[in-house]
């Protein structure tokens, strides 16, 4: 199959179940927008809306197998819902506390050795990335270039750089969760 660009939801549905990559892409393509706003119109963020969209399509993708989907586009949207709402619950004690995280100074050895702690798991989890993985995101948020100016620098799609950089954040957040939970234990408790 070359080309997906007319095809119809439901066949590229039943494409990705047989593994189909580009069916994949396409699907996304097609969705992203429209399953990005209504994300937006829920959070607020649209760094919360891109990942609550991207975490619905990783989640078809490994859960591809077992579904059974006659209405794509409406379980797509369904599926955005409820991970937007998903995030807000999980995010809400967060909020709770932003003001202290803007005036934050670290003032004790401890913090201060946690917050060393915290940076060379890091730099731990960043040295086992994949080259590309690390060239994105260390372009994202070192350099603060945007994903469009990513995806032109290294001839990749910008959809193709969101997935990466999605990828490498889901990552890191497994990863770190326990000593960023450590540190707040000492700063709010």
């Amino acid at each position: 199959m070359d080309s997906l660009e007319s095809t119809s939801d439901k066949f590229l549905f039943q494409e990705i179940k047989k593994g189909n990559i580009k069916a994949f892409n396409r699907l996304f393509e097609t969705h992203w927008d429209g399953l990005y706003q209504a994300a937006y119109k829920v959070l607020l963020s649209e760094d919360m809306a891109k990942d609550a969209v991207q975490e619905v399509f990783f989640d078809l993708w490994l859960r591809k197998l077992q579904l059974e989907v006659e209405n794509i586009p409406g379980f797509l949207y369904k599926a955005v819902r409820n991970q937007s709402l998903k995030q807000l619950k999980k995010n809400a004690p967060l909020q709770i506390h932003e003001d202290k995280f803007k005036g934050l100074l670290v003032n004790n050895t401890e913090e201060q050795l946690d917050l060393i702690d915290l940076k060379t798991k890091l730099d731990e989890k960043l040295g086992a990335l994949s080259p590309r993985e690390r060239e994105i995101f260390e372009m994202s948020r070192y350099q603060n270039l945007s994903n469009k100016e990513i995806a032109n620098h290294l001839n990749l799609s910008q959809r193709t750089v969101e997935w990466y950089l999605y990828q490498v954040v889901k990552e890191l957040k497994t990863a770190l969760t326990v000593s960023v939970l450590v540190i707040l234990s000492y700063l709010f408790y």
